[in-house]
């Protein structure tokens, strides 16, 4: 008789590895990561078990990683990142590289390398769940009787481009960052005003287990404090009577409102992360890493600085 260990995950599909990973930060769905295996397989990009995603979306190149230990991610992650976005570029990502952080035990190894890498960090934030939402009435398309819901069209992607850019402050989507939003999106919905005029975007998506995701409800901010709430309610009647048995949403930790309005609905605080940035394109984080030494001096003994 021999024997033999089984490998539990020797049926086990990419995107199933990458999420079995000790180390790792991914928050990208299994059709997302399918898509980018179908049509860019270049951004995917593998050393043995450890392996570096990027995923195109608004204009950024999301990251997302896995390692099977602490020692390849030492010793292959700065290399990984560097093959990925060479594999992309301006064109693709206008607004560079984006890190959503959320290996917490691992946080102190991991900026050692994202200084290299010239990722700066940005703002943090905090999932909120609500893990049994109550059956609810399904909603009708008015909000507050003054605001109206609607499917967003192929009509509406210059509309889409410029809540977004009003909302968030950065640069306009591209025509691919607006595509972005509409293939990611299993719901996509405008808010109108009584004259018609689009006050607020409305982005949603499921996950298995019943998961309903708010991946963005932005509003403008002429509007913010009366729709707030009702669209929040709204939302979450929606994906209820859309098989969201849970609800997951994305706040910013500087946005104490949403958090406060969030955990009076039900939600709860889960997980929580840091964002962190660099440009795409290589001769720019050449730049940016000069301006960093003139700014200070780094003194290295061995892994630490």
């Amino acid at each position: 008789m021999q024997l033999r260990r089984l490998d539990p995950l020797a049926k086990a599909s990419p995107y199933q590895r990458l999420l079995k990973c000790p180390v790792k930060s991914v928050s990208i769905a299994e059709d997302q990561y399918e898509r980018v295996r179908e049509r860019r397989p270049e951004l995917i990009v593998q050393q043995g078990e450890a392996s570096v995603v990027g995923f195109p979306y608004r204009d950024y190149l999301e990251l997302h990683y896995g390692f099977p230990d602490i020692e390849s991610f030492r010793g292959s992650f700065v290399d990984l990142v560097e093959r990925c976005a060479a594999a992309s570029g301006k064109a693709e990502a206008p607004r560079g590289i984006l890190l959503s952080f959320r290996d917490r035990p691992n946080r102190t190894l991991a900026e050692y390398y994202f200084w290299s890498l010239a990722l700066d960090e940005g703002g943090q934030w905090v999932e909120m769940s609500w893990v049994a939402v109550p059956e609810q009435p399904e909603p009708g398309v008015t909000i507050a009787e003054t605001f109206i819901v609607r499917e967003a069209t192929d009509k509406d992607r210059d509309v889409i481009a410029e809540i977004e850019a009003e909302v968030t402050g950065l640069p306009r989507l591209s025509e691919a960052g607006v595509g972005s939003i509409y293939e990611n999106a299993r719901w996509l919905r405008l808010v109108t005003d009584r004259q018609g005029a689009p006050v607020a975007l409305l982005s949603l998506r499921q996950e298995p287990a019943g998961w309903g995701v708010i991946e963005h409800a932005l509003i403008r901010p002429a509007v913010i404090d009366q729709l707030r709430e009702p669209l929040l309610r709204w939302t979450c009647a929606w994906l209820r009577n859309n098989g969201g048995r849970r609800i997951r949403k994305r706040v910013s930790f500087d946005d104490s409102a949403e958090i406060a309005l969030l955990r009076s609905l039900g939600f709860a605080a889960g997980e929580t992360g840091v964002d962190y940035t660099r440009p795409v394109e290589a001769s720019e984080v050449k730049q940016q890493m000069e301006e960093r030494k003139g700014t200070g001096t780094i003194i290295k003994f061995g892994d630490w600085r």
